[in-house]
């Protein structure tokens, strides 16, 4: 494959020089006349080694460069200053900033060649992208994993897997089982190309494993969109008399002749959305695990994790027992907070939702929780709400939040027995909550 240079310098006669040169040794070659063009062209189509003047508009080589570095999709490349300025200090500054190398004008061509043809060589040497889909492999996936993680917003982490493929593999081959992989990796572009958000990281695990890195409010979306892609278009990679007949026959990994169902997605969620995750190894735990619960479903499923954080800080005699849970329907972000710290050591799981559509989801992927406690002013559809969860779950206790006395009378009037009024008073939320979990003791 041709090597891609992108070059940026605010001369024309430079960039055009440099293009002749480069465009003769075989590579691609991309220009741009500042800095800001250089980071939208290097994030747009990722290139293999950028070559970077100091001094340009809007942005210069030294910001660029550490935007660059900052982007774990480009944090990788070599990165080259060919610069006018030359003394120690700017050398200094240049490799402090990020460079890989330093070349003072007027250059040497033969040796911007040398100097381009070692760096390419070394990185070649150490792949970042799996071979097989182009995607980033697990270098670039921890390292944006971590970045995600000391960041203030919210994110999740699908990790996708492919079922029953090694049934796939030994019956058709290694080649056609590649088509599997490769089907996959175009289908998760295509998706989050869609779905997702400009910030959005797709990435390569190995093997049959990939991974997305998303926002929490499109992962819905995203989870139905690709088991519904992959499911239609992975069935055009059979055989007709294996698809007419449901399955393919094979030797399990115990060597007893069995009955392999068609290949499926698995996908397991983690997400910072209700907890904290104190490293990148207990967040890949996290989503591993909701893999694993994806998996006991039959054919193509997701699973996301809504535990909270205090979920997680139980006292150790807790730690396998059935916890008592309780779900939290609050808009405002700093009242859960405060809601949720009255209980952090009580052995309650905690499940939280900002709004009735969000609390839905929860109740279809969860057991019956032992008491929904709700904010009364979300919206005029609460009541309505509140009555379907009495249909459905006739033994789950409501416990309404209510801003002053007429709208606690007005939850009275809807049915709603339990009432507290704000401000909440820690003591008072304790004793009002703790008769629906005593009996898990």
């Amino acid at each position: 494959m041709t090597a891609r240079i992108l070059i940026a310098d605010d001369e024309l006669a430079v960039r055009q020089l440099l293009e002749l040169v480069l465009v003769g040794q075989g590579y691609d070659v991309a220009l741009a006349a500042n800095g800001a063009q250089l980071v939208r062209m290097a994030q747009e189509r990722v290139p293999d080694l950028v070559l970077v003047d100091l001094m340009m508009p809007q942005l210069d080589g030294y910001e660029a460069i550490r935007q660059l570095r900052n982007d774990t999709r480009t944090a990788h490349l070599p990165m080259l200053i060919l610069t006018a300025k030359s003394t120690l200090d700017d050398v200094v500054t240049g490799f402090e900033t990020g460079a890989d190398d330093y070349i003072t004008k007027p250059f040497n061509i033969p040796e911007l060649v040398a100097r381009i043809k070692g760096h390419l060589r070394r990185a070649s040497q150490q792949p970042v992208r799996n071979p097989l889909s182009g995607l980033p492999g697990n270098v670039l996936l921890t390292e944006e994993l971590k970045y995600r993680l000391n960041r203030p917003e919210q994110f999740a982490f699908l990790y996708v897997d492919l079922d029953n493929f090694k049934a796939f593999n030994d019956t058709y081959g290694p080649a056609r089982g590649d088509r599997v992989i490769k089907l996959l990796a175009e289908i998760l572009i295509e998706t989050v190309y869609k779905h997702g958000t400009g910030t959005d990281f797709i990435g390569h695990i190995g093997g049959d494993d990939f991974a997305i890195i998303t926002t929490p409010i499109v992962l819905d979306t995203i989870c139905q969109a690709l088991i519904s892609a992959f499911d239609q278009r992975v069935r055009l990679l059979y055989d007709d008399a294996d698809l007419e007949r449901g399955y393919l026959q094979g030797i399990d990994r115990q060597g007893v002749l069995r009955r392999f169902p068609l290949t499926s997605l698995s996908i397991g969620v983690a997400t910072n959305r209700h907890r904290t995750f104190a490293d990148y190894e207990e967040l890949s735990r996290v989503a591993a695990e909701m893999k694993q619960f994806a998996k006991q479903e039959a054919g193509s499923s997701y699973a996301v994790d809504v535990r909270s954080t205090a979920d997680t800080s139980v006292n150790e005699e807790r730690r396998g027992t059935k916890l008592p849970v309780m779900l939290l329907i609050v808009p405002n972000l700093e009242v859960r907070k405060t809601l949720r710290g009255y209980l952090h050591k009580q052995g309650v799981r905690i499940l939280e939702a900002a709004g009735l559509l969000e609390a839905n989801t929860l109740l279809q992927q969860i057991p019956e929780p032992d008491l929904i406690v709700a904010d009364i002013h979300l919206d005029a559809q609460l009541w309505e709400f509140f009555e379907i969860i009495q249909q459905m779950m006739q033994k789950v206790p409501l416990l309404a939040i209510a801003a002053d006395d007429a709208a606690a009378e007005a939850a009275r009037a809807h049915g709603i027995t339990y009432v507290l009024q704000q401000p909440i008073d820690e003591a008072v939320f304790q004793a009002a909550v703790e008769p629906f979990f005593h009996h898990q003791e």
